[in-house]
């Protein structure tokens, strides 16, 4: 099991979906997107129906299901 974090640098939500993710001490791998990236960025939140990040999935073998973003996560991880 592992989470799967779409994110951009500049954004806090981001940031502390990492940080949270970090104080449950739960794996996850981060993706980071840079302005050279947005069109994947674009096109990722389009078949999501998403429209910021981060975007986060979790991961389950072969499994990979999107949470959505930081406030589901904290609702998913009981710290809402």
């Amino acid at each position: 099991m592992r989470y799967i974090l779409f994110v951009k640098g500049n954004c806090p939500f981001c940031n502390d979906a990492v940080k949270l993710l970090e104080q449950k001490n739960m794996p996850y791998n981060v993706v980071n997107f840079d302005s050279e990236q947005e069109g994947v960025l674009t096109e990722i939140k389009k078949a999501h129906e998403w429209e910021t990040v981060p975007m986060i999935f979790y991961r389950d073998g072969s499994d990979i299901k999107f949470i959505g973003g930081y406030t589901d996560l904290q609702q998913l991880l009981g710290s809402a």
